[in-house]
C-alpha cells in the first residue's frame, strides 16, 4: 500500500509540474519617450517706411545715413527686424513751416500678444536764439529757454487695416498702403502735439482683440508743421522715444504692464 501511494504521490507532482510548465499570462507594455516641456517664445520684429514731404507712393525717401563701407548708421525705412539704435521713425534736421511726412509702422508677433505704444523721454530744446526768434518770441526779447517745436509738430495715428476689419494680409490689398481711409480705419491719435509727458497707447484694443501671432498689424503715423507757424521755431529741436511692447495673450485675458 505504501508504494501505491508513493507513486500516486510521485505521479501527482509530475503531472503538477507539467501544468505549471505551460501556463502563460496575457501581458502587454506601452513607452512614450523623450516626454518634453520647453518654453514658447514671444518676439516682436517691426518694420518701417517713411515719407517725407510727399504722399506714400511705395517710393520711400526720408534721410538715411551710411559709413564709407556701406553699411547703414541711420535708417528710417527698413524690412521687418529687432530695433537698434540705427532705426529711427522719425529723423529730420531741416524742418520748417509747411512741412509733412508719413509713416507705415508694421509690428509682427510669432505668439498671440498684447500691445502697447510708450512715447516718453520728451526733450523740447531751443537750442540757439536767431534774431527773428527772439523778435517772434513771446517776450519780445530773449528766447524762451525751452524750445516751441515740440508743441508745433502735429501727428495723427491710425490702423491702417484696409476695408476689412481686422488683418488679412494679401487678401485686402488696402492694408499698411499709408492711405487713410477714415471710414474703415479707426483713429488711434487725434491730430495734436505730443504729450511734453509722455504718452502710453493700447493698440490692441483698437482692432478689437489681440495681435494673433504670424499676423502683421500696421499703422499710419502722419505729422505737420502747420504753414501758419512763425520764427518762434527757429534752430528749436524736439526728441523722444518709441517703444512698442508686447505680453502674452494665452492665460492672461488683461495685460498687466
Amino acid at each position: 500500500m505504501r508504494k501505491v501511494l508513493l507513486s500516486v504521490l510521485v505521479a501527482s507532482l509530475v503531472i503538477g509540474a507539467g501544468v505549471y510548465a505551460t501556463t502563460a499570462f496575457f501581458s502587454d507594455e506601452e513607452t512614450s519617450t523623450g516626454n518634453t516641456f520647453q518654453a514658447g517664445a514671444l518676439d516682436l520684429k517691426v518694420d518701417n517706411t517713411c515719407y517725407y514731404n510727399k504722399l506714400a507712393d511705395g517710393q520711400p525717401n526720408c534721410p538715411e545715413k551710411r559709413d564709407e563701407t556701406g553699411k547703414p548708421v541711420l535708417l528710417t525705412s527698413w524690412a521687418a527686424t529687432d530695433l537698434g539704435l540705427e532705426h529711427k521713425f522719425f529723423w529730420f534736421k531741416d524742418v520748417k513751416p509747411g512741412d509733412f511726412g508719413e509713416d507705415t509702422i508694421s509690428l509682427h508677433v510669432d505668439n498671440d500678444a498684447w500691445l502697447r505704444l510708450v512715447i516718453d523721454g520728451i526733450l523740447n530744446k531751443d537750442n540757439s536764439c536767431t534774431e527773428p526768434e527772439a523778435l517772434d518770441d513771446l517776450d519780445g526779447a530773449t528766447c524762451e529757454p525751452n524750445g516751441e517745436l515740440q508743441q508745433n509738430v502735429l501727428f495723427t495715428m491710425w490702423l491702417d487695416q484696409g476695408v476689412t476689419p481686422g488683418f488679412q494680409g494679401p487678401a485686402d490689398l488696402s492694408e499698411c498702403d499709408n492711405d487713410w481711409v477714415r471710414e474703415f480705419e479707426p483713429e488711434i491719435i487725434s491730430e495734436g502735439p505730443i504729450d511734453p509727458e509722455g504718452e502710453i497707447w493700447d493698440l490692441a484694443a483698437f482692432n478689437g482683440a489681440y495681435l494673433k501671432g504670424g499676423h502683421t498689424a500696421c499703422f499710419g503715423v502722419a505729422w505737420r508743421v502747420p504753414s501758419d507757424v512763425g520764427n518762434e521755431i527757429q534752430t528749436d529741436s524736439f526728441e523722444g522715444n518709441m517703444t512698442f511692447q508686447v505680453q502674452q495673450h494665452r492665460n492672461n485675458p488683461v495685460p498687466v504692464w
